[in-house]
């Protein structure tokens, strides 16, 4: 944890120490709002500042009072576990998304991760891995606490929400990214990279193409599943939303491509 008196917030972002420290002692959504997603993850990009405050909000989430600020923080950190690892253009293999690793990346004229404009040094960079080592260690943190948050709430339009950050902390980054879509969005043959639309229509998830209709073949009872989709399916059925754990079925599935003819998974796309 970077402790909310380091230096290293200076060129984080300076004034986010006494913002978590306030939400800390008292809670205002509004407040929070604005440094969630104005400060720490605006239009899912994420920045040095998102991943040193993860065990802050953590922290705050965790007595079993604050549910209102659970329920935030939950719909937070599951996002930002969707988010770190979107392998962008100037993102390294193996980096977080705004988490570069190299001095030319904390320089570069496309960053805005370095928000105060101060230079990071050699020395900083040390603190930088120790975030990144941090975020990582609190991936199975954000799972349970999105877990609590999905099955203390019955906000059946946040639940879908909760359950794309469970599978985000555990890796299902594909699935995540289509639960967070909703009813409609877009995928890709995990084959040849074609691009396709989806819908869910009652019972069924239908693919559009060019072609006619298809639908997605879910996972059935007896499949042999990862051991991870196996435990989203379980959080999927005792969630508000009895739709869930038929979303996980199909996103979970596979279908056949009209371009390559390859049956395979969907692979979130666009």
């Amino acid at each position: 944890m970077l402790e909310l008196n380091d230096p290293l917030w200076n060129k984080l972002g300076e004034h986010i120490p006494t913002m978590l420290s306030g939400l800390a002692a008292s809670w205002d959504d509004e407040t929070a709002r604005s440094l969630l997603f104005d400060d720490l993850c605006h239009q899912e990009g994420c920045y040095g500042a998102t991943y040193a405050a993860i065990p802050h909000l953590l922290r705050i989430a965790e007595p079993e009072e604050n549910r209102r600020q659970r329920r935030e923080i939950a719909f937070f950190v599951g996002f930002v576990a969707l988010c770190a690892r979107n392998q962008g253009p100037h993102v390294r293999p193996g980096e977080l998304q705004g988490l570069p690793e190299t001095l030319e990346g904390w320089s570069g004229k496309h960053m805005l991760i370095n928000r105060t404009g101060e230079p990071v040094n050699a020395a900083d960079l040390e603190k930088v891995l120790s975030i990144k080592t941090s975020f990582f260690s609190a991936l199975p943190a954000i799972r349970a606490l999105c877990e609590r948050a999905l099955l203390e709430n019955e906000d059946a339009e946040a639940a879908p929400y909760f359950l794309s950050g469970i599978a985000a902390a555990e890796g299902l980054l594909s699935i995540a990214r289509l639960l967070h879509d909703g009813d409609e969005g877009w995928f890709r043959c995990s084959s040849c990279g074609w691009d396709c639309g989806f819908k869910l229509f009652g019972e069924r998830v239908v693919v559009y193409t060019e072609d006619p209709e298809q639908v997605i073949a879910p996972i059935a009872d007896h499949d042999i599943l990862d051991a991870r989709i196996t435990a989203l399916l379980s959080a999927a059925e005792r969630a508000a939303r009895p739709d869930l754990s038929l979303r996980v079925r199909h996103f979970a599935g596979t279908f056949c491509c009209c371009k390559c003819g390859v049956q395979g998974p969907m692979q979130a796309g666009r």
